[in-house]
């Protein structure tokens, strides 16, 4: 026999809340009969979050006789109780001596299957006041914002929402089954604290641990089988969809966004929202179908051991001028800065979840330049956030190679894999897209984040970097091979630095072959070379991906929404419809494309920065923004930012991102 039963009915025996005559302090003014200060005391809770139980149990609580409780969704019983004065202005009160009038159910939204006048309602508890009576609603957020501005100016002090579950109310449910309960209460308490937000919420979480007990020591596990099986009682229908309006349900939306930095246009009646919804924020069930926004971070071109910009412009070459220099901090580059930057945004709650760097890690493939990057990676590791949707053994940084980190001296290797050997063996830790494998089925493609619903294709464009730029060049190699015999490779590496090399830029087809859609997830890919054009002139061969337009198929038929490039060292937005002819045009998906400025290197054109990505998940669904960060007089700024929902043809204002979606598909 189960002990624990979420979806039952109303029990004394079984309620934890008012059991053996205790009272919770914050109840006493319902049970007490205490006046409120307006028409009625709002009792503000969530569907699903035990608002039937609460109103039974303060009229179990009251002497016989004092306590009508009825539902205004039954005609019937509104007429039997007499109080049809609540959804007929012409009816009159009756005649009532004190007592306390439980409204349960006042349907005043859509969702109660029977939608009454909140005006007509809010007449009716005024004349019962009147009357003497003490009218109690309670209510859900929506019903609550339908019905609170038909009521007075101090209608704000009646309002009452239950804390968590006290110590002793926990103890109470787990006494059911104290071989086992009291030590699942205890570690829920000290890690998932939200599963005793309510008498609901904790009745499920031990109806799990009851049928599995093998989770009772892995709260996280238990945490994620107690949110699925929430579906079984519609949880989030109930709650989100039937319990919130969709102001509200806005609300929640755009405080997440303000809360990844980006603040989304509010007023005072977003404000007074949020003060309603904030005390049912920490809800594991809820956080876990619209959980923080996902913050990403594409960076690009860190080029260690080349040339970088100096945070101070030194134009004094004198003695005294390097003095002053560095007194200002002169060796620092944006590199430094940007370190700076994360950290500052850890203390405001904001560093980034995710890194995802687009090639050119280093100018040339050297081990010191390998050392002070792969330093500079781990130092920047240590400051990211952690995320409900990332698992502690996630990657949280991943990476492409560019055409400065593939080796030019093997390029005439037998293996045209082995110019990518210092590369692998040096970015071995993080996820890379294994250009030095030869198989081109054993290389990594995808690396994917399950509960975040997020994969990240890494697509190694630089496959062919370092090719001398004409056969004379590559015939002299091989005559000095063949004249040292043995191969100097000093001698070789000198020669092959100095001839002519293009870096064409190409994601091998038996790459593209593999890509695939995936239901469910979200899709950006990483590529060094840009796939489209980008808004600068520059004289050279192969600035881009050769087969572009064959890589950007196959990644609009797998529903890739968002690819990230670098190379130009220019930050660079763009959308691309691909028409689906096989379905007579009548379908099509949108790519866009984030390319980043470089990070820190001297040769750019414009301002160093980066790009911010962030992403929205509610269950299965997901927005996006891209919004590009510059390092501008020696502080980092926000620029130009684009929102988007997967596929979709047109980019949205940041307010659409925050209602409710009209489709999961792209039209």
């Amino acid at each position: 026999m189960s002990h624990y039963w979420p979806g039952r009915t109303f029990e004394p025996a079984r309620d934890i809340r008012f059991r053996g005559g205790h009272m919770p302090g914050w109840a006493t003014r319902l049970v007490d009969g205490v006046p409120p200060n307006d028409a009625a005391w709002l009792v503000v809770m969530p569907r699903r979050s035990g608002k039937s139980w609460l109103a039974g149990a303060v009229k179990k609580a009251r002497p016989d006789g004092s306590t009508r409780l009825v539902d205004v969704r039954s005609a019937h019983k509104v007429r039997a109780e007499g109080l049809s004065c609540l959804t007929d202005v012409r009816a009159a009160p009756p005649r009532l001596d004190g007592g306390v009038v439980l409204i349960d159910e006042p349907a005043l939204h859509p969702s109660s299957g029977a939608s009454r006048d909140p005006a007509t309602l809010a007449a009716g508890l005024q004349r019962l006041r009147e009357e003497g009576a003490v009218p109690v609603v309670f209510a859900t957020p929506a019903e609550h914002a339908l019905l609170a501005p038909h009521l007075g100016v101090d209608a704000w002090k009646d309002e009452l929402s239950p804390p968590p579950l006290t110590d002793e109310e926990a103890a109470a449910m787990a006494a059911r089954t104290p071989q086992w309960a009291y030590e699942v209460v205890a570690e829920l308490r000290t890690e998932q604290r939200g599963w005793l937000l309510t008498p609901f919420l904790l009745e499920l979480a031990l109806q799990v641990a009851e049928s599995a007990p093998d989770v009772r020591t892995d709260m996280a596990e238990l945490s994620r089988l107690a949110c699925e099986a929430a579906d079984a009682h519609q949880y989030i229908d109930q709650w989100l969809h039937n319990g919130l309006s969709a102001e509200q349900r806005a609300a929640l939306r755009r405080e997440r966004w303000r809360r990844a930095g980006i603040a989304i246009g509010s007023d005072g009646h977003a404000e007074q929202t949020m003060r309603v919804l904030r005390p049912f924020a920490d809800d594991p069930v809820l956080t876990r179908h619209l959980p923080d926004v996902l913050r990403v971070h594409h960076i690009s071109d860190l080029h260690f051991g080349g040339r970088l910009r100096l945070n101070v412009d030194r134009k004094d070459p004198t003695e005294a001028g390097a003095s002053v220099a560095r007194l200002t901090g002169n060796r620092s580059t944006p590199l430094d800065s940007y370190l700076e930057h994360v950290r500052r945004l850890a203390e405001q709650g904001r560093a980034p979840h995710l890194v995802i760097v687009s090639g050119d890690l280093v100018d040339r493939p050297q081990d010191e330049h390998g050392r002070s990057a792969l330093e500079w990676l781990r130092h920047l590791e240590g400051l990211l956030a952690d995320h409900p949707d990332l698992h502690r053994d996630d990657p949280r940084v991943v990476l492409v190679g560019g055409n400065h980190d593939v080796s030019w001296d093997r390029c005439l290797d037998e293996r045209p894999s082995a110019r990518h050997e210092w590369f692998a063996r040096t970015f071995h830790g993080y996820p890379h897209p294994d250009l030095d494998q030869e198989d081109h089925a054993a290389r990594r493609l995808y690396v994917r984040f399950a509960d975040a619903g997020l994969r990240i294709a890494l697509l190694g464009s630089a496959e062919s970097g370092g090719e001398p730029a004409n056969d004379e060049g590559r015939q002299r190699v091989r005559e000095l091979i063949a004249e040292l015999g043995s191969a100097d490779a000093t001698q070789v590496s000198e020669v092959m630095g100095k001839l002519e090399r293009h870096d064409p830029g190409v994601v091998a087809h038996q790459v593209l072959t593999r890509l695939k859609r995936e239901e469910g997830s979200v899709t950006l890919a990483v590529v060094h070379h840009p796939l489209s054009p980008v808004p600068a002139v520059e004289v050279a061969p192969y600035a881009g991906v050769v087969n572009a337009g064959q890589a950007k198929l196959y990644l609009a038929e797998t529903h890739t929404c968002l690819v990230l490039h670098g190379h130009t060292h220019l930050g660079f937005l763009a959308s691309e419809r691909l028409i689906d002819r096989s379905r007579g045009g009548r379908r099509a998906w949108t790519t866009r494309i984030a390319g980043a400025p470089a990070l820190a290197s001297v040769h750019s054109n414009e301002e160093n920065g980066y790009n911010e990505v962030s992403i929205a998940r509610e269950g299965g669904g997901h927005t996006l923004a891209v919004r590009a960060v510059r390092f501008r007089n020696g502080h980092w700024k926000d620029d130009l930012a684009i929102a988007f929902r997967p596929g979709a043809a047109d980019e949205c204002d940041f307010e659409e991102l925050c209602a409710d979606p009209a489709c999961s598909e792209p039209s």
